[in-house]
């Protein structure tokens, strides 16, 4: 290849999403995406990598394949890649205590957790619903459902896909029969779904939630809710013990 020839899979416009862990890992990446937003382009992959990875003073930095359902229009994602975690042989007594990485499947346990931990009445959806209806939060009760009915049929059962909602919020309104709202009139349903950051949707989610929300009636609606969990920490502590042990 002669001096200044790039490969030929190399040449025309190259575009990268600069991503959180890439900005928190990296001070410089962080500047250029204040500087010039999320979304950079540069003449080549090549060139792109030389710029944002090899000039970078940032162990661990890489580009990531684009998500296939990501709408964005980009080549790459740039991300920090975790230090790798010890092997189960190289680790300490659990007792001394281990450190973990968050993985994404927790990221998103976690996300939905924040409504897990209510039987009745999340504070978000309580704001979301008086605002929704116009209602003051003591004239109603939100009930929690974490196990909703899945909606639509598989694809190999002649169906057009599935979507298992993660919760149903039902509204009820506190009556003089039912002065604390258990089991009073239902004013709303709310079905939704959880997503962490910008996780994106399966095509079977976007098309049975599109679905629902115009079938659904006045007194249903499809809810889309974004947790960001920016600022959960990306490792945890934990010591494990056994009873027998003594308890400490």
């Amino acid at each position: 290849m002669e001096p200044g020839e790039e490969d030929e899979g190399d040449s025309g416009p190259f575009s990268v999403a600069l991503k959180p862990s890439a900005c928190k890992a990296s001070q410089e990446i962080a500047a250029l995406r204040e500087e010039s937003g999320e979304i950079v382009t540069y003449e080549s992959e090549r060139e792109a990598a030389r710029i944002l990875i090899d000039n970078v003073d940032c162990p661990g930095l890489q580009f990531q394949a684009v998500a296939p359902n990501d709408p964005a229009e980009v080549d790459a994602y740039l991300v920090k890649l975790r230090d790798p975690e010890p092997s189960p042989t190289e680790r300490g007594p659990p007792e001394d205590g281990w450190t973990f990485n968050m993985r994404a499947q927790q990221v998103g346990a976690l996300a939905e957790a924040l409504f897990h931990a209510y039987g009745w009445n999340p504070p978000p959806i309580v704001d979301y619903a008086a605002k929704d209806l116009g209602l003051d939060p003591e004239e109603f009760r939100v009930r929690v459902n974490p196990a909703p009915e899945s909606v639509g049929q598989f694809e190999f059962s002649g169906g057009d896909g599935m979507w298992i909602p993660d919760f149903e919020f039902v509204v009820h309104r506190r009556t003089d029969d039912h002065p604390f709202g258990y089991g009073g009139p239902v004013l709303k349903r709310y079905i939704a779904e959880v997503k962490h950051g910008s996780t994106n949707f399966e095509r079977n989610q976007r098309t049975q939630m599109t679905q629902l929300a115009q079938d659904g009636g006045p007194d249903l609606d499809v809810l889309i809710i974004r947790v960001n969990l920016e600022g959960a920490p990306q490792t945890y502590d934990l010591t494990i013990r056994s009873v027998a042990d003594g308890l400490q």
